[in-house]
Formats: structure tokens, sequence, C-alpha cells
């Protein structure tokens, strides 16, 4: 008899591996190109306020004397402004909208505060947390490695036990209604947590 195609149960085990590795370091590059996003945002910004000279002039501006006039901006600062606190003003308020990238559809509504994020998904974004990869890699990989670090902060005496990020997540008839994130702190947190939830919304959406 011919030996059969079809793939026995050892292989259909490890492709299914092979494709939850490949889905969680798709998730991984398209946040760390969210990050370099980020940083590229907070670089043209530096170099808008501090009058940024053209490739054609960069000449003249790399002499010395124009190096004694300017002012540097190293790696280390640029990093520095993400890893920031973010201001404890309680009338600090913020919305955002968070968009499917390729139709600019609204996935979800963030009310941010320097103490916590409020996400509201759309009315016709009804998914259930149980659908990859809300758990398995929003909350499992990045909010609660954020809460763990926090822990092994507070184990080293480094912060205080009341500030460690905190997450909820509410459903109602089986959608999530609501996620909040508090004592994120930092605003590189505050743009992966929001990058990473309405890429996990977007993937699910592709599932249902």
């Amino acid at each position: 008899m011919p030996k059969s195609d079809s793939p026995n149960e050892e292989e259909i085990k490890k492709a299914a591996e092979m494709r939850e590795w490949l889905e969680e370091r798709i998730a991984e590059t398209e946040i760390e190109l969210s990050r370099l996003r980020d940083v590229q945002s907070i670089v043209d910004s530096v170099l808008r306020r501090t009058s940024f000279v053209p490739a054609t002039e960069l000449r003249s501006y790399n002499s010395p004397s124009a190096k004694s006039q300017a002012p540097e901006r190293t790696g280390t600062q640029v990093k520095s402004e993400l890893q920031a606190p973010v201001p404890k003003s309680s009338s600090s308020e913020e919305s955002r909208e968070l968009r499917r990238a390729k139709d600019g559809k609204l996935i979800a509504a963030a009310l941010v505060t320097p103490e916590k994020i409020v996400v509201v998904p759309s009315e016709d974004v009804r998914v259930s947390q149980t659908i990859p990869p809300f758990q398995n890699f929003f909350i499992n990989r990045i909010v609660k490695g954020y809460e763990l670090k926090d822990q092994e902060l507070v184990s080293a005496g480094k912060l205080d036990a009341r500030q460690v990020l905190k997450f909820g997540v509410e459903e109602s008839e089986g959608s999530i209604v609501k996620v909040t994130i508090e004592n994120y702190r930092e605003k590189a947190r505050l743009n992966e947590i929001l990058n990473t939830i309405n890429w996990a919304f977007m993937k699910m959406l592709e599932k249902k």
C-alpha cells in the first residue's frame, strides 16, 4: 500500500507549537516596530525644537565652531524621555483612539490618566478574552511581565508595594467591555500597553 501523505499526530503537534511560536515572534516584532516609531517621534520632536539642519548643510554644521554652539542629544537622553515617570497631575487626562492600521477602523477608545489606563472596545468589537492572543500574549507576556518586574523592585526595596502594576478585565455576555491597567507609571509602558492591546484586538477580530 502507498504511504499516506497525511501528517501524523507528532507532526501535527510540532506544527501547532511552531505556529504558536511564530505568532509570538510576529507580535514581538510588531511591538518592537511600535517602540522604534515612538523613539523616532521623540527624535523628530527634539530635532524640530533644536532647529534641525538638513543633510546638505551637515558639512558646515559639523565644523568645530558649529558644534560648540549646537546642543547635543544622546541616545540615552532620548531613552530617558520614554522611561521618565508620568507627571502626577490630577487634572491630566487624555483620550486616545486605537485604530486598525490597514483601514483606520476604530478598535477601541482609551482614557489615560497618570494613574491608570482604561480601554473600552468599540460597540462592534465583540471579542472574548479567551480568544488568542489576548490572554496568552497581552496579559501573560506584557501585563504580567510588568507586574512581575514591579514585584521584583518591591523585593529589592526600590518600589512601594502600592505602586505595583494592577490590571482588570470586565466582560459582559461573553465580550470584553473594559480593560483597566493601574500604576503603569512610565511613558514607555503606556505606549507598549496601548500598541499591544490594539494589535491583540485586531488579531482577535481576524479569528472570529
